[in-house]
């Protein structure tokens, strides 16, 4: 498992609330995680985006049962290579090899390791994701952006910033329970709130904004 370094990676761990006046229809009031941000770019996953695949379909389709709800959806997570997929979860027992973004957050990028066990053998039964005691999010495709480019729709109005905290932190934000327990459709709203910004205000704006 590999806990990933944030002291020197700029936005990592920060969501990217798109305003209203955001052209890009991939991005028309998004909320980007990032997981990476740095002097060569950023990438992320578009988490409030969900798809009409459902989560069953899914695993049904890679030989696991899903013990969640069966209407789950799969979430769009950006505009980049729609057939990779991404998952979110709080089990680190699901995936030793996953890279832990904060406290009580994996990410996992291949399920061949979830597949096996410890000592590297397949596992023969079929594994249960989406139990009562766990948090699961699978995304298809991401958010990428260019060396400044992040830095430049920063700069320019095209989102705002909202960082995720852990226990303990006193600062303004979101903590990781909300980017599994918030809905969707309420998760641009909240994560707004959450720093003090009126989401009316950011509608009331002039003009717009364009991505190039």
């Amino acid at each position: 498992m590999t806990i990933i370094d944030r002291s020197e990676r700029g936005l990592t761990r920060h969501l990217l609330c798109a305003v209203p006046q955001l052209l890009d229809p991939n991005f028309h009031r998004s909320v980007v995680f990032l997981l990476d941000h740095g002097e060569d770019g950023a990438l992320g996953l578009v988490l409030n985006s969900p798809m009409r695949t459902t989560l069953l379909e899914v695993a049904r389709s890679l030989s696991l049962e899903w013990a969640g709800d069966p209407d789950s959806r799969v979430r769009l997570g950006g505009p980049v290579e729609q057939i990779r997929g991404w998952f979110l979860h709080d089990q680190p027992e699901w995936d030793t090899e996953a890279d832990q973004l904060a406290a009580g957050l994996w990410l996992t990028t291949s399920l061949e390791s979830v597949k096996r066990d410890g000592d590297g053998t397949e596992r023969t039964d079929h594994l249960r994701f989406g139990a009562d005691d766990a948090h699961f999010m699978f995304l298809l495709g991401y958010a990428g952006w260019g060396g400044g480019q992040l830095e430049a729709e920063i700069a320019g109005g095209s989102w705002v910033v909202v960082p995720v905290v852990e226990d303990g932190e006193d600062d303004v934000g979101v903590d990781v329970d909300f980017l599994f327990d918030c809905e969707p459709e309420r998760m641009w709203v909240e994560a707004l709130h959450a720093i003090g910004v009126d989401p009316q205000r950011l509608v009331g704006m002039q003009g717009s904004v364009g991505l190039h």
